[in-house]
């Protein structure tokens, strides 16, 4: 009886980490109560996310949901998952490479020399920082997320991990979707006597106090002698434009299933990912959303099947946007305008960039979480990535990081045309949709926001790893019987 109450040696360090976590919660609930489950749920996160392969599978389940922990604990959980997901999975996956004989990243050519060079760059200029912590934050934008990289083409074993990787995204993201088409239904429907108010109705609870910092304007468009007002809608998030990025790579999974499969019901639910990208508010969603899937659709080369479902699944978009309370017609006649504005604007921002930053400012001299957090009193805020890239590491970050880039896109786009059948439909998608990422970065800093700073680097980890299996496992019947529906 006696001997069946000893403990294990190795069962001690668990129940003592378990015992210390529950009494900081007991004692954190009395101090500050929104914290306490929250605090709880991360080291649960955490404990699971140590296995860095479940890991990578839990960070695809909470990030549809990144703006939750920030509604319930104010800016504190912004770190919640870095904490309990990024930093485990990082550390885990560390652990897992010591006992491998595999490189860590993938072969990507003059990428890899890049950002190698970018990297130093980044730690290099914190010195002329306007403070270390504006630099350490500044720091933290630019490379926390890098490693995802490795961590995702290690993650991609064999076709199927692509495929459910995929499949998670999309039917997790119908969620996020679904809650904005109701705001996007409700805000657009009632609005008050002209005055916009972007009323969510029962969602308003979703956001508790911070329901004040996303209680943003609608979009107001001027068509003819009238102003058309778009609202715009954060669903899970914090912002319509995380929502927005966020609605893009659910959009891109769901296409990645319907092109694989050609089942309708994939086709469906990516067209409800669609609409959701579209609901965001965000006027690049008009342009974005067809362009990407007139691009997977090209470069996924269906056969004429697949491609007459795609072009009845796009038209039933249409079909659901005309028949909602704003046409997308008054919204579409004002978009060449905004690309002639958002060309001029970018372009302008790049060529003053490079008049002014040749050396560079310092890391986190405009990047605005850097500013906003690291209690800077300047606001300085350049949209175009590049430019921002050019005014704090000068002329050398700036050409670190477009080569980089580059290089990985040509990479991608060299291995898609050198698949086949059902694997090139399904990796044409999210080759589309980083290539579109790489080409908005001209716009605004879209990977610096959450979630895209992390989808845009797993996701290449992961395509770069799926083009070898392709190449490795071969392509057509093989493919198709690797990779379940």
């Amino acid at each position: 009886m006696i001997q069946s109450l000893r403990l294990d040696r190795r069962q001690v360090a668990p129940a003592l980490a378990a015992l210390a976590a529950c009494a900081f919660v007991g004692a954190l609930a009395g101090v500050r109560a929104p914290i306490a489950p929250l605090i709880g749920v991360a080291v649960a996160l955490a404990g699971l996310s140590l296995a860095w392969r479940r890991g990578v599978l839990v960070l695809l389940v909470v990030l549809p949901f990144s703006g939750v922990p920030v509604f319930m604990a104010g800016e504190s959980g912004l770190a919640v998952r870095d904490v309990a997901i990024v930093l485990p999975v990082y550390a885990g996956f560390a652990l897992w490479m010591t006992s491998r004989r595999e490189t860590v990243l993938p072969r990507v050519g003059v990428a890899l020399p890049a950002l190698a060079l970018f990297a130093v760059l980044v730690v290099a200029h914190v010195a002329g920082a306007p403070s270390l912590l504006v630099g350490a934050i500044g720091a933290k934008v630019w490379l926390a997320y890098l490693p995802m990289l490795a961590v995702g083409y290690h993650f991609v074993r064999k076709a199927g991990d692509f495929d459910r990787a995929m499949k998670l995204t999309a039917l997790i993201g119908l969620v996020p979707a679904a809650i904005a088409l109701a705001e996007w239904f409700i805000a657009a429907r009632y609005p008050q006597a002209g005055v916009w108010s972007n009323n969510f109705g029962p969602f308003r609870h979703l956001y508790g106090s911070w329901y004040a910092q996303v209680q943003a304007n609608g979009l107001a468009l001027p068509v003819g002698s009238h102003t058309f007002v778009v609202p715009r809608v954060p669903s899970t998030f914090t912002s319509s434009t995380q929502f927005y990025l966020f609605g893009m790579v659910a959009y891109a999974a769901g296409l990645s299933k319907a092109l694989r499969t050609g089942d309708w019901r994939w086709g469906a639910c990516a067209a409800v990912l669609a609409l959701g990208a579209i609901a965001s508010g965000q006027r690049q969603a008009y342009l974005a959303v067809p362009a990407l899937a007139v691009a997977s659709v090209v470069l996924g080369a269906p056969d004429r099947a697949r491609l007459i479902k795609m072009l009845l699944a796009g038209a039933a978009v249409v079909a659901v946007l005309f028949a909602s309370a704003s046409s997308p017609l008054r919204v579409v006649s004002v978009l060449p305008a905004h690309v002639r504005e958002a060309a001029g604007t970018g372009g302008g921002e790049l060529r003053g960039a490079l008049a002014t930053g040749a050396v560079g400012h310092g890391t986190g001299w405009d990047t605005q979480a850097a500013l906003r957090y690291g209690g800077s009193a300047s606001k300085r805020y350049v949209e175009n990535w590049y430019g921002k890239a050019s005014l704090e590491l000068g002329v050398a970050g700036l050409a670190a990081i477009a080569i980089a880039l580059a290089s990985l896109q040509w990479r991608l786009l060299a291995g898609l045309r050198r698949m086949d059948g059902a694997s090139r439909r399904a990796a044409a998608p999210l080759c589309a949709l980083l290539a579109l990422m790489t080409a908005t970065l001209f716009k605004g800093p879209v990977l610096d926001l959450d979630p895209m700073n992390v989808y845009f680097w797993l996701l290449t980890g992961m395509l770069l790893a799926y083009i070898a299996c392709a190449r490795r496992d071969g392509d057509g019947a093989r493919a198709e019987a690797a990779v379940p529906a």
